[in-house]
């Protein structure tokens, strides 16, 4: 009898949301099944990432459930477990002298990304006006934030509230569409969160976010919220948020100035001071005016201060060279049609011991970006931007403090329309260029948030006058 008290406890155990102070965030997103030849074209895939400090309790490997606020008959969604990977960054522990951190021997401060996908499932309906809402929560937050009042730091009881929303669209003709067949997919996220920054340099990010459909979207602030175990809750009505410590706000989460650009969704903030830092991040999607989804991600930013190098002086950021002349210089607008083609280099004189030079590594994202990034036809909506070395090598590009990548993008008419067609002239599309070095414990970085806005004003055919 005792064996088996013992095998039901541990079950039961592994099968509830850990409940160590060690989750950091995460988002939730749905695709649609649009593919007709897919048996399950309609109905939706729900996808989870949950991010954890790896110096605490492992995620759960069994499936979580999403609660859903506001159906009429359905309540929960079942997301089986799919992947756990060391998001922490890779460094050079020989040559700068420090060590890194990582899950497996560094644990402090090193991040863990978890996800889970749901089986496709249809939702029957229409969205009310309030819409429809999906969560996951869990107890409990990490002690060590520095710009959130909890109750007892050293034990917090304040837990998390994961969220997407997902609102009714009318029509041209002033019908509301069903969602069944799904017409709609949220935006996602292509950049992975940065997580782990060394302090004493001007950094700028951004979650880098896109739209299947084009719909237009919009970036905000948002509010960190308690588990649904703090009193009652139904979204959107009641959420509880975990209030801010002082100075901190909802519109101002991190030191350093903090910014956020409501369009490309670049943040940029300049801090010296080191701390655990939580901000969400809010994207709206709208389609002809009306909203559609809204997606959050929740992320603890690590500041730290690094140690200096062997010279005594910090270890600065990459240079990146804009692509566009002044005074844009990451902005410009095209006709749908042209090619859009462009040099991106970073450059790093920073030293090791001995003369050693940093090795420069230079990425990029975009929901126009094949998986491969040379892929014409494997992105948001083809054709897709590329990005390679010059002798046609896609990224990671890495070299001894100078490396190099071409960019080339053949736009289209169908980058400047929709797939409900609400009249649209032009479509911003957004690139993060990413150029980083491979100090420890934390490579310093460079994001441009490159924006090309491709517009048909210029490229419609003269009218044929009869």
């Amino acid at each position: 009898m005792r064996k088996y008290l013992i095998i039901f406890l541990t079950l039961f155990l592994f099968n509830l949301p850990a409940s160590a102070t060690h989750f950091m965030g995460g988002e939730i997103t749905w695709e649609c099944i649009s593919d007709p030849n897919d048996p399950n074209v309609g109905m939706y895939v729900f996808k989870m990432k949950v991010y954890r400090d790896c110096d605490g309790t492992t995620l759960s490997t069994f499936a979580q459930t999403l609660d859903v606020w506001g159906h009429p008959t359905i309540t929960q969604i079942s997301l089986d477990f799919v992947l756990q990977t060391d998001i922490s960054p890779d460094c050079d522990v020989i040559n700068s002298g420090n060590p890194s951190l990582d899950c497996a021997t560094n644990p402090v401060g090193a991040v863990e990304e978890y996800i889970y996908v749901s089986q496709p499932v249809a939702l029957p309906g229409i969205p009310p006006v309030g819409g429809w809402h999906f969560t996951w929560d869990s107890c409990c937050r990490n002690g060590a934030i520095s710009n959130l009042a909890l109750t007892t730091p050293a034990s917090p009881s304040e837990g998390f509230t994961l969220r997407a929303s997902m609102f009714a669209y009318i029509d041209t003709n002033g019908v509301a569409v069903p969602a069944d067949p799904c017409f709609d997919n949220s935006p996602k996220f292509n950049e992975s969160p940065q997580t782990i920054i060394c302090t004493g340099y001007p950094f700028s990010y951004t979650h880098n976010a896109s739209d299947l459909e084009l719909d237009s979207i919009v970036y905000n602030w948002d509010e960190p919220l308690e588990d649904m175990n703090f009193g009652a809750y139904n979204p959107p009505i009641n959420p509880v948020p975990v209030p801010w410590l002082a100075p901190y706000t909802v519109n101002s989460p991190l030191p350093g100035g903090v910014t956020l650009d409501s369009q490309t969704g670049e943040i940029s903030y300049n801090s010296n001071l080191s701390g655990n830092f939580v901000s969400v991040i809010r994207v709206d999607a709208f389609k002809c005016g009306q909203i559609v989804a809204s997606i959050y991600r929740e992320i603890q930013a690590v500041l730290i201060g690094c140690p200096t190098l062997a010279s005594g002086a910090i270890n600065a950021p990459p240079i990146v060279t804009p692509p566009f002349p002044l005074p844009t210089q990451y902005y410009t607008t095209v006709s749908a049609g042209d090619i859009v083609s462009f040099n991106i280099s970073a450059t790093d004189n920073d030293l090791y011991a001995g003369g050693i030079p940093q090795d420069i590594t230079l990425e990029v994202s975009g929901g126009q970006l094949a998986e491969d990034y040379i892929t014409n036809t494997l992105c948001d909506n083809p054709p897709c931007a590329t990005f390679t070395t010059n002798t046609g090598l896609p990224p990671p590009i890495t070299g001894a403090q100078l490396v190099e990548g071409v960019f080339e993008w053949q736009t289209a008419c169908s980058h400047v329309s929709t797939n409900v067609g609400c009249g649209n002239i032009s479509n911003l599309y957004t690139f993060a260029i990413k150029a980083y070095d491979d100090f420890c414990p934390a490579p310093a970085i460079t994001l441009a948030t490159i924006s090309i806005e491709v517009t048909a004003a210029n490229s419609l055919p003269e009218p044929d006058l009869q």
